[in-house]
């Protein structure tokens, strides 16, 4: 917002909220402050201090309205009704040299306030004044300001509006295809893209004087004329706010350097900023989803790839399966006339050769030839349900990597809010609180109420093969805050039966009935993450949450069961690690 678009909104301001006593305040994020002035259109002037969106103008939505969470708990509004609860705002007065407008107010009891607006770029701020004392700061510094000057004006820069033509001239050199870079390192207030207007008047007019007095004119008149260029047009970047390219400007005048097909003239400045703004705020909660969607993408399909390779490893492990059938087979056979070799080898008979030559096999340190054997027929077994386990686990981590490569290559082109809080949704990414009243309306809506996912510190989070959530506690204390804090009545309690391990919860938000193989999937992850991980077979305890209680006295992670099942499956970490 330009100097003169800031005194252009200030004349337009006055005389609407001059006289009104500010009435409900509330805070946006850490940058912004909407304040209600009980106007009869229920309109609230918005004032903001963010370094990429400063200005303020009145708008017709209301504190629900937001990407951001509106709040009136804070310092800030505190003090705020602290000093200016039952004031009445006398006028607003802006800095003529710099962008710094004081809303001046007088108390009940006749004391003067005033709200100083600073936006200057990085150090823009509110400050809540009684005399040159601050009283508040909206955005808080490493050392409170306590006392306020308005800075003095810049000795380097002419005031264009008792700037001549022939001062112009003097600064130019007599160049006049050098009036533009002039006026932007000279004259206050001029902006590259005022800059830009006064040469192109100047060229088009083909006199200085001529077109520096066309330019000086529209910026002096009131009211100014509202103008918003956007290209492409408006109504196509409101529909698609996260087009590649934009190009936006705002200003108090027409701008003949740009094409008129592409301005569009809104009754009033007011109306022209908030337009503006909200164009600006769509497209920045666009650029963020979207970061947020690549993000999540990049990060699941690392997880998913690693998973893919940790399958591949174990099944190169477990793939001899036969072979330690077959050794089972000869030291049971040959229990009796197995010999033991000073290496540590069992040298047995091989029945499965033709020719019947003895061969070595490792004791696997066991005394006898039938415990040997007992040894590699459990490892037979663990090779051939591994197997069958990564065969059933490996498609569905294919295919989702395989969507989601398809889902990063199509994220680009997506240019509409809804569209990517479609993506969100199905890729089960929490949403940012949003605008309740224009998000809510249409297929893109995304309602936090609705989020069953929610990172939980001290657990590993897994997703069943039905896609229901699967936590599992990593210490004692995590396993209590996660059964007993973060478990609802409804959810699945796992735990290994007789074996210190950890809690897991299989959580049913819907109350509904859960399908088998994803109780079994919590079951082996419980049986993993546990000390009977690697026992070919465990039993596992399970019930629901509303079955567990820890009495007092009990040690962390130690807990009573009112009823539950137990069920007995290998130790595995099923299902797909989040």
């Amino acid at each position: 917002m330009d100097l003169f678009l800031l005194h252009s909104i200030v004349d337009e301001l006055n005389p609407l909220v001059s006289g009104h006593r500010p009435g409900r305040v509330w805070q946006l994020g850490l940058t912004d402050l909407l304040i209600d002035f009980n106007l009869r259109d229920g309109r609230w002037l918005r004032l903001m201090t963010d370094p990429l969106r400063l200005g303020f103008y009145l708008t017709s939505r209301g504190p629900r309205h937001y990407a951001v969470a509106a709040r009136n708990d804070t310092p800030f509004v505190a003090l705020w009704h602290k000093y200016l609860d039952g004031s009445r705002l006398m006028r607003i007065e802006p800095l003529g040299y710099d962008r710094i407008v004081h809303f001046i107010f007088t108390t009940a009891e006749g004391a003067e306030r005033r709200l100083v607006v600073s936006l200057t770029g990085r150090a823009a701020n509110l400050l809540l004044l009684a005399g040159r004392q601050v009283l508040a700061e909206l955005r808080e510094r490493e050392e409170p300001l306590e006392v306020y000057d308005d800075p003095p004006p810049p000795r380097d820069r002419l005031d264009p509006l008792s700037c001549r033509a022939d001062d112009l001239m003097k600064i130019t050199k007599g160049q006049i295809g050098e009036v533009g870079a002039a006026a932007q390192n000279h004259l206050l207030g001029f902006t590259p893209l005022l800059s830009r207007e006064l040469a192109a008047r100047v060229e088009q007019a083909a006199s200085l004087e001529t077109g520096w007095a066309a330019m000086i004119a529209d910026l002096a008149a009131r009211p100014g004329q509202p103008t918003i260029y956007a290209n492409p047009s408006l109504d196509q970047l409101i529909e698609t706010p996260g087009c590649d390219e934009m190009t936006l400007f705002l200003s108090s005048i027409p701008l003949h350097h740009l094409p008129a097909r592409l301005q569009i003239h809104p009754p009033s400045l007011n109306e022209a900023a908030e337009q503006y703004f909200n164009l600006l705020e769509a497209r920045r909660q666009v650029t963020s989803l979207r970061q947020r969607l690549t993000s999540h993408i990049q990060t699941r399909l690392k997880r998913l790839n690693s998973l893919l390779s940790n399958l591949d490893r174990e099944e190169e492990r477990y793939g001899e399966a036969e072979t330690w059938q077959r050794y089972g087979d000869l030291l049971l056979t040959n229990a009796h006339e197995a010999a033991r070799t000073d290496e540590g080898m069992w040298l047995v008979v091989d029945y499965f050769d033709p020719e019947q030559r003895l061969i070595e096999i490792a004791t696997a340190d066991l005394g006898s030839a039938q415990e040997s054997a007992e040894y590699y027929f459990r490892l037979a077994r663990k090779g051939r349900h591994s197997r069958q386990s990564i065969a059933a686990r490996r498609p569905p981590v294919i295919a989702e990597i395989a969507q989601l490569r398809s889902d990063q290559a199509r994220l680009p082109l997506l240019t509409r809010l809804s569209e990517l809080e479609e993506m969100a949704r199905q890729l089960g990414l929490t949403a940012e609180r949003g605008d309740r009243s224009d998000r809510t309306k249409g297929s893109g809506a995304i309602n936090n109420r609705q989020v069953a996912e929610t990172a939980v510190p001290g657990t590993r989070r897994y997703r069943s093969s039905d896609g229901y959530e699967i936590l599992v506690g990593r210490t004692d204390r995590d396993n209590d805050h996660l059964t007993l804090r973060i478990a609802k009545s409804s959810d699945l309690w796992f735990h290994a039966a007789d074996y210190p391990g950890s809690h897991v919860i299989l959580r049913n938000p819907k109350r509904q009935e859960i399908p088998q193989r994803s109780i079994i999937e919590a079951a082996q992850l419980a049986a993993k993450f546990s000390q009977a991980k690697d026992l070919p077979k465990a039993a596992v305890n399970y019930c629901e949450k509303k079955f567990v209680s820890k009495p007092k006295g009990f040690a962390p992670g130690q807990v009573r069961l009112a009823s539950f099942r137990t069920v007995l499956v290998e130790p595995a970490e099923a299902g797909v690690r989040n």
